[in-house]
This record gives C-alpha cells, sequence and structure tokens, in this order.
C-alpha cells in the first residue's frame, strides 16, 4: 500500500475547483488532478516568488517534500496544457486555519463565512473542513488506482518494454469501478516520463513483474508504491493485491545496456504475502 501522505498546511483554498481546456477534441481526454498541496507549492513558488526552502517552511514540511510536490504539481500543470486535458484541483492531505465552506451555487470553496464572494450566498453552505483538522478536502472519497504494464492482458514480466499500462480505479469499498489503458512511450520506458504522466492520472500503487531500483525510486518519489513479481492476467494480479495475497518480491532488473534492457525469464504467478 503507499506510504501515508504527511500532513502539510495550506494557507488559502484555490479559487476554482478546476479548468476546462477551450476547443480541442469533442471528447475530452480523461482530466488530471492537482492536489491541494502541490497547488499549494505552486502557488507560494511561482505565484508568490518564494525560495523551495521558504515555501517548505510555510508548509511545515521538509525542502525534499516540498520539491518533490512542486515538480509532480509541474508535470500535472504540463500534461493537462500540452495535451489538452481538463484539470480538477482536490485531494491532498493537508490542515489549514480557517473554517472551509463550499458554495452549493457555484461551488467555490471560500473561508471565513458561510458568504460566498463570488455569487454573494449565503445559505446552505458545505463545511469542508474544520480549523486545525487534517483531512481530504474533497467532496468524495479519492478512488484508488492500479497501474500494471501489460503486454496481450498480462502483466509485461519486463516494465521497461511493455505495450502499454493498464489502470483500474477502485471505489470507496476497494472495488473496481472503472479500467483504462495508457499506451507506452516508444523505447525504454525506464527512461520515459511515465511515472510523472502515472501520478498526474492519480495512481497510487504500480503492480510489475520484473524492475530495476532505478525505475521504482522514480516511482516512488512521485508517490506511486511498487510492488514487483507480479505474474499472470491484470484481473488476476490485481484480484490477489486487493485480497492481500501479494507482496514485493525484491526482484530488480538491474543490467542495461545499450539499446534498451535485457529481457527477463521468470517464473509464473506472484510473490505471496507472509
Amino acid at each position: 500500500m503507499p506510504r501515508p501522505r504527511k500532513c502539510c498546511y495550506i494557507a488559502q483554498p484555490p479559487a476554482v475547483a478546476g479548468m476546462r481546456p477551450v476547443g480541442g477534441d469533442s471528447v475530452a481526454p480523461e482530466a488530471v488532478t492537482l492536489r491541494y498541496d502541490e497547488y499549494e507549492a505552486i502557488r507560494l513558488i511561482d505565484h508568490q516568488g518564494l525560495t523551495q526552502a521558504a515555501a517548505a517552511e510555510r508548509m511545515g514540511i521538509s525542502r525534499p517534500t516540498c520539491t518533490r510536490l512542486y515538480d509532480r504539481a509541474r508535470h500535472t500543470l504540463a500534461a493537462a496544457l500540452v495535451e489538452g486535458r481538463p484539470l480538477r484541483i482536490e485531494g491532498g492531505k493537508v490542515c489549514h486555519s480557517e473554517r472551509w465552506y463550499r458554495c452549493p451555487h457555484c461551488r467555490r470553496i471560500h473561508t471565513g463565512t458561510p458568504r460566498c464572494p463570488a455569487c454573494r450566498r449565503n445559505e446552505d453552505s458545505e463545511i469542508l473542513g474544520q480549523p486545525n483538522t487534517t483531512y481530504n478536502p474533497v467532496n468524495t472519497v479519492i478512488m484508488e488506482k492500479i497501474a500494471l504494464p501489460t503486454r496481450n492482458g498480462a502483466v509485461d514480466d519486463h516494465f521497461g518494454h511493455c505495450e502499454c499500462y493498464t489502470i483500474f480505479t477502485l471505489d470507496a469499498d476497494r472495488r473496481i469501478a472503472g479500467r483504462q489503458t495508457l499506451p507506452a512511450a516508444e523505447g525504454c520506458g525506464c527512461k520515459s516520463d511515465i511515472a510523472p504522466r502515472l501520478h498526474a492520472m492519480g495512481v497510487d500503487v504500480m503492480l510489475a513483474g520484473n524492475m530495476g531500483d532505478g525505475a521504482k525510486n522514480v516511482l516512488q518519489r512521485n508517490g506511486i508504491a511498487v510492488i514487483r513479481g507480479c505474474h499472470g492476467p491484470v484481473e488476476e494480479v490485481v484480484a490477489a493485491y486487493l485480497a492481500g495475497r501479494i507482496a514485493d518480491s525484491g526482484d530488480a532488473c538491474a543490467h542495461h545496456h545499450e539499446g534498451g534492457c535485457p529481457e527477463h525469464h521468470g517464473t509464473t504467478g506472484w510473490h505471496l504475502a507472509e
């Protein structure tokens, strides 16, 4: 399971809950999510011009944590701009000093009093959170997403050369609520931008076959937990994971050579949790 994210302090909510692209395809692509802690890093560093050290102090987190939040936020914003994807601002483990409200009419989040500063209404404002309380300020539970490097419907034994990534979305009861695929980049996936792209899509866990420590570390720096040693049809692997029957095998692809990574041939099945 992913390691719990450290709570950070945010001074004010964003002015909007998200943004949508103008023009482009008639069918909008899947939205990317900017978490509140990532939004705060962007607000302090890019909008207010603070250094990362000063922003980290304001947020009550370490500088390395602030740097990771800032890097992930920029990747998310780049995906929204370059790929023309809608942007949602929600989630993230945060705390604040004022009560937050959401207007039921315009959906704006504001602080202080129930009266909405945008539409000037004050009736039935939803209280999102109390002062100095740690919580995830969203209207629904954040759904977990699991990604698997895939070839022909099964987990590809080699993370860096998979055909695509199959992404399963879980509901609040940890049941499969959706499934989608993300084409893999050409060449060696170990050297691609797949980690920030998966993070921007909200992926929390990667169930993989063989994977080098370098790729594993990059995924983990993007907030994605990694479980290696998985084999078999992707549906069966996800079912085993949800049943608590798999754990990281520790198997790593440690050798790379010019032109890509060597192929690996391992045993089938998955590493059973103790």
